[in-house]
């Protein structure tokens, strides 16, 4: 039995985590919870059967787990799973990551240095047609990567936004759209074709009375020079999720949880070059493609963090994998703040004292 220990159980996505735990209760035993907010802490503890602690690290120091679940907001992120690796603890940690890239260069460092793991809850990573579509480009069947479009419209009313005084704010989040709804959404779009080497953002404001940007408009490129579009949003109507990534073989869409592909036995490079007709255009097979079997949810990632932890499974994404769609949304926000284009890798300190001017730091 791995011996679990639990910190953030009073936020909202913690009930996603437990039916993870709950899914694989024969091999997750719950040791000790922990949050700020003592009488969540102890409604989850009488539910587990263990001890509740208002502070992190007095559950490390009571209750010496094997791993650790935080599922906290992210701005606390870094430091408490810095804590737990220190203390000799594997670590799962909810998506983004953290809130800024320095801090998730912190985390990493501290797995390498502690030999712990460092798992992220990007769970889309195990959906059924992301599990494909990566097969599917791995396989070479797109060809090379020339356009990638990602729109994904997450709409939220203006009572989300009341539900807790952190969101949409600096301070709490260290973003809006980009940091709160879309680490899934960059994740896919890096997991898949790698992270941009370059970008321009247009972030806005436009229906919700926040301070950071409801929607986020951008253009991307990666350095093998393929180019790409951007629209996130939620204040906006539209498909959750819009996909299509084009190669010189092949297209693949993603929409709305379905997998279409289309193939030519010709790369478009050939054909452009080798054609007589001058309109012509490179013709595209329908395929039938078998997706992947299940996954794409919480189950999914602790099922691969326990395989990791005894059995020296991959993770489906480390700490340096869930970096690359942290700093595309850092440096997606600085694009837009800057009104420029921004290389990656971002500029670390440039960031933080721009993250530190927008939360009002003197």
């Amino acid at each position: 039995m791995i011996r679990l220990g639990v910190i953030g159980v009073g936020a909202n996505v913690f009930s996603m985590h437990a039916k993870a735990i709950e899914a694989h209760a024969s091999a997750i035993e719950v040791v000790g919870v922990a949050d700020i907010n003592l009488s969540a802490a102890e409604q989850r503890a009488e539910s587990f059967g263990c001890p509740y602690f208002s502070d992190h690290r007095a559950l490390l120091a009571e209750t010496h787990p094997d791993a650790v679940a935080i599922v906290t907001p992210h701005p606390f992120h870094a430091a408490i799973a810095i804590d737990c690796m220190q203390a000799g603890t594997h670590v799962l940690v909810e998506k983004p990551i953290a809130v800024e890239v320095a801090e998730a260069d912190r985390m990493i460092a501290a797995a390498s240095q502690t030999n712990r793991l460092l798992a992220v809850n990007l769970q889309h990573r195990t959906r059924a047609v992301i599990r494909t579509a990566k097969k599917l480009i791995a396989a070479g069947r797109l060809g090379e990567i020339q356009r990638v479009q990602m729109t994904a419209i997450w709409t939220r009313t203006r009572r989300y936004y009341e539900l807790a005084d952190w969101r949409g704010t600096w301070r709490g989040e260290g973003g809006g759209v980009l940091m709160n709804q879309s680490p899934h959404t960059l994740d896919v779009i890096c997991h898949l074709a790698g992270q941009p080497s370059l970008v321009a953002a247009w972030n806005r404001t436009t229906f919700h009375a926040i301070e950071t940007e409801d929607t986020s408009v951008a253009m991307l490129e990666w350095p093998h020079h393929a180019i790409g579009t951007l629209i996130v949003s939620t204040a906006q109507a539209g498909d959750p999720e819009r996909l299509e990534i084009a190669g010189t073989r092949g297209v693949l869409q993603v929409t709305n949880g379905n997998l279409t592909f289309g193939e030519s036995s010709t790369d478009l490079r050939d054909f452009l070059a080798e054609s007589d007709n001058p309109f012509g255009k490179l013709a595209l097979e329908s395929s039938d493609v078998e997706l992947e079997a299940g996954g794409g949810d919480h189950t999914a990632i602790y099922a691969n963090f326990i395989d990791a932890i005894e059995a020296g499974a991959g993770l489906v994404a480390d700490g340096a994998e869930a970096r690359l769609s942290l700093e595309l949304a850092n440096a997606l926000i600085y694009s837009s703040a800057t009104n420029q284009q921004v290389a990656l890798p971002l500029d670390r300190a440039a960031y933080s004292v721009l993250m530190d001017r927008l939360r009002g730091v003197p």
